[in-house]
């Protein structure tokens, strides 16, 4: 039960915030869609590795969704901390993230 309360709180608070952002900054750059979907895959990998370390991590797991939340942590380094196998792609992804909001 734990678990399912801290896979729900990331979803709407880190991942859910994190794709909706993305999605739409992508959009507005007009990105290349090979960055886009290596994104989407990250986000889909990291997921469970996100869930994992909030339900060992209990305080990590609440502190960090409350500082996503309140904008007060970026969720892509969120992102990047628990799953360094999309660094890669983060960094690719960067400038567009970093742009203006159209």
């Amino acid at each position: 039960m734990l678990q399912d309360l801290f896979a729900w709180l990331l979803a709407t608070f880190v991942i859910g915030p994190f794709q909706a952002e993305f999605a739409t900054k992508m959009q507005a750059a007009q990105a290349p869609a090979a960055i886009v979907q290596q994104i989407q895959g990250c986000v889909v990998s990291a997921t469970p590795a996100l869930i994992n370390r909030a339900t060992s991590d209990i305080w990590w797991g609440v502190t960090i969704t409350i500082s996503v939340a309140a904008g007060l942590t970026d969720a892509t380094a969120v992102l990047a901390q628990t799953s360094p196998a999309c660094s890669a792609a983060l960094a690719a992804v960067r400038p567009f993230l970093d742009s203006p909001r159209v």
